[in-house]
């Protein structure tokens, strides 16, 4: 019998975890009301485990071996952060595991988590079935029908997961306006966009800066000097104490952040967030705010060269004959998309997203 708004939540992860996982892995099992399913190759020996979080010994053939028993074509997936594009046929993918539960998530290591009941509400899980639409945390009704609903075509559109899963470069299709108009075309009781619900209540934190700016809608907009977590709550702190700048969050996504972690901070039931440390709570004083909110030039040059992120647009690319050098430099596969993507263009066939309220070529 399945429970009542049960939610089943995956992380696939290939490789050696984020050196602050204990802290991932404590911040989870404050969420009682949701299970966490991890399916790794690494060793997970040492890590103190919550009863809420489940791991399971899986390697990366593993995966793929029930990936292809969905796709009836050859897919490219040559490295573990391609599993992004992949992350919608969860559903399906891990079937076996999902009985039980009216929904299923994916979500991604480098996060700590805040109190999520009060994101996720039981109103929120009665009435949709499509929660937020980012790659780090999105949630689905557990139905044949909702599983199934990235393995169809858009009318009038000429890309589909085809395209994405027969590449070997990250499309991020899992947060597309591609992913948006599919689920509100073909998944069950959506009456077009209506079953999806999507609320900025995460921190996603901007890589490239070292100072902490949040994403909102694919803008940078909150800039806060740090975080706190206190016993299963995240609370962003007010820059220069204005009370009308605190709030709290669902969780805070440390992207590609390389992270000071001592193994004690696990031990505390409070402790902060500065960039780019976990540390033990204090009283930020006017000097040290103003130390953190700071830009580091050497942080972002360290960011862009391990990267491979450049400062300034290659000029060259962007003239007649450097855009005809960079398409035929692509593999033929992708040449192919990015002529499909331009006809969607000419036709007027992109895609908008109602959230970010952006026009998208390609997805």
């Amino acid at each position: 019998m399945i429970k009542k708004h049960s939610v089943a939540l995956i992380l696939p992860y290939y490789g050696k975890f984020p050196n602050y996982f204990p802290l991932w892995l404590k911040t989870a099992g404050y969420n009682k009301k949701f299970d966490f399913f991890v399916f790794t190759d690494a060793d997970y020996s040492c890590y103190e485990i919550p009863e809420n979080v489940h791991f399971f010994e899986s390697t990366f053939d593993d995966i793929k071996s029930r990936i292809g028993k969905y796709l009836d074509f050859k897919f490219v997936l040559e490295s573990p952060y391609k599993l992004c594009d992949y992350k919608p046929l969860y559903g399906l993918v891990f079937h076996d595991y999902l009985q039980d539960y009216e929904f299923w998530g994916h979500v991604d290591p480098d996060i700590i988590w805040g109190d999520m009941s009060k994101f996720i509400t039981d109103y929120i899980l009665d009435n949709y079935d499509r929660i937020y639409a980012r790659g780090h945390l999105t949630i689905y009704r557990n139905t044949d029908k909702i599983n199934n609903f990235v393995l169809h075509k858009l009318p009038n559109y000429n890309i589909s997961y085809r395209d994405v899963y027969k590449v070997p470069f990250l499309m991020y299709i899992e947060e597309s306006a591609l992913t948006e108009n599919l689920f509100g075309h073909f998944a069950e009781g959506s009456g077009g966009h209506d079953r999806q619900f999507d609320s900025v209540d995460c921190a996603d934190l901007y890589e490239r800066w070292q100072p902490f700016y949040c994403y909102r809608y694919g803008m940078l907009s909150e800039n806060l000097p740090a975080f706190v977590w206190d016993k299963g709550t995240i609370t962003g702190l007010a820059l220069y104490g204005d009370p009308a700048r605190t709030r709290e969050y669902l969780y805070i996504h440390l992207q590609k952040r390389q992270m000071k972690f001592d193994d004690s901070i696990a031990k505390l039931d409070k402790f902060m967030i500065i960039p780019n440390e976990f540390t033990k709570f204090h009283e930020l004083t006017r000097e040290e705010i103003d130390d953190l909110m700071k830009p580091n030039l050497e942080y972002e040059r360290r960011h862009n060269e391990k990267y491979n992120t450049p400062k300034i647009p290659n000029v060259s690319k962007w003239n007649i004959i450097g855009r005809i050098r960079n398409f035929f430099k692509r593999s033929p596969i992708e040449r192919i998309i990015r002529i499909k993507g331009r006809w969607n263009q000419f036709r007027k066939r992109r895609l908008r997203s109602r959230w970010s309220g952006e026009w998208r070529g390609q997805f």
